[in-house]
């Protein structure tokens, strides 16, 4: 089976700028190729990529950005494929089919996008196109059948995940000495719990909020530290009036440690050297992977309760979930919570890492894949 895997047009793959499409295209495709696909994945160019290269079996072709579809059309109109998938552009759906009328195409939604950036004539007809549409959380799917209601046959919930492998628990040996070296190079005492946000910075994803809620949670416990991981886009290092406005707060607080952008290879060892993850996001979110991320440092989570984010909780299991998700005094008891009981913080940990092991990761998101492909095929 050939099987074209097209990416988004504003990062390249790998994931050498981060981006939560490119890694999970980066991650599945080796395993889909073990499966028996014969695998191209399309993405733009990168001064750091070659433009054509083979890693683990699988083809990458970069394009231009700047004539990125167009390019890759002219590809499609060479070389068939059995079956397309393109990923978060349904902007591409009806060109593709009419280049390549006898491929099976498949609409990877990772954002509220039909009828939100489509009509809903162009929509419906984006719709009838496809073979299938694949969610990454039942919010996005809801809200497509809400509004479609002829995708009900054609549309599946496919969670993703993370490789377990790439993620030492943080409360193993190992885990001690990455937390150690890494606490030493922040400058943060072995003896502080640490708070993670990992994420873009703007405002909708509420990392003010969190620095907020830090003053009233070190009331309690004033040798808790904060790390922040992000910048305002992928491989940019801007610092914005918001940026410039939470580090301001962050020195009234005290302990936060601020890391700007880091890339998605390099993550791991800062969820490992962290004992809570924070995800305050603020607007509805399809999902975050962050959420993933975590779950296999064996992290607790807490989350807020919008869009598909709290889909992969269950509270008092392996995070919290935040109803009043605008309001700081909300962030900051349910982290008191998790500083009081350790012991439960530990066990919604291993928690998250046995889901990650069994259920949210890219082998098992994979195979899923490999056979709604077969399906659709058949």
């Amino acid at each position: 089976m050939k099987i074209a895997l097209i990416c988004p047009s504003s990062l390249p793959c790998p994931p050498i700028r981060s981006g939560a499409i490119e890694l999970l295209v980066d991650r599945i495709a080796p395993h889909l190729s073990r499966l028996g696909g014969q695998v191209v994945v399309f993405s733009i160019q990168d001064p750091l990529l070659p433009s054509v290269e083979k890693i683990n079996g699988v083809d990458f072709v970069r394009y231009p950005k700047e004539n990125y579809i167009h390019d890759v059309l002219s590809h499609l109109n060479k070389e068939y494929f059995d079956l397309i998938q393109v990923f978060n552009n349904q902007e591409w759906i009806e060109p593709i089919k009419r280049t390549s009328p006898a491929s099976r195409l498949i609409l990877s939604l990772h954002n509220l996008r039909l009828g939100y950036t489509t009509d809903d004539v162009r929509s419906i007809q984006i719709i009838k196109t496809v073979d299938q549409l694949v969610t990454v959380s039942r919010f996005v799917a809801q809200d497509i059948i809400h509004r479609y209601p002829l995708a009900v046959g054609k549309t599946t919930v496919l969670y993703t995940g993370e490789d377990p492998a790439r993620y030492v628990p943080h409360d193993s040996q190992e885990g001690k000495k990455v937390k150690e070296r890494l606490r030493g190079e922040l400058g943060i005492p072995n003896e502080y719990p640490i708070v993670l946000y990992a994420g873009r910075l703007v405002k909708f994803k509420g990392c003010h909020l969190l620095i907020e809620a830090m003053k009233e949670v070190k009331k309690q416990y004033p040798r808790v530290a904060l790390v922040i991981v992000g910048s305002k886009w992928y491989g940019e290092v801007e610092i914005t009036p918001y940026i410039e406005a939470l580090i301001k707060d962050a020195r009234e607080v005290g302990d936060v440690y601020f890391k700007h952008f880091i890339p998605a290879n390099d993550m791991p060892p800062y969820y490992i050297m962290s004992d809570i993850f924070v995800c305050p996001s603020q607007w509805e979110e399809p999902l975050a992977r962050v959420h993933y991320e975590a779950m296999a440092a064996s992290l607790p989570i807490i989350t807020t309760n919008r869009g598909g984010n709290a889909e992969v909780i269950n509270p008092g299991k392996n995070g919290l979930v935040i109803d009043r998700y605008d309001q700081p005094s909300a962030f900051a008891q349910a982290i008191i919570q998790l500083l009081q009981y350790p012991l439960l913080c530990e066990k919604m940990g291993r928690n998250n890492r046995d889901l990650v092991e069994k259920k949210y990761n890219f082998q098992q998101y994979s195979q899923q894949l490999f056979g709604l492909y077969k399906k659709i095929q058949s």
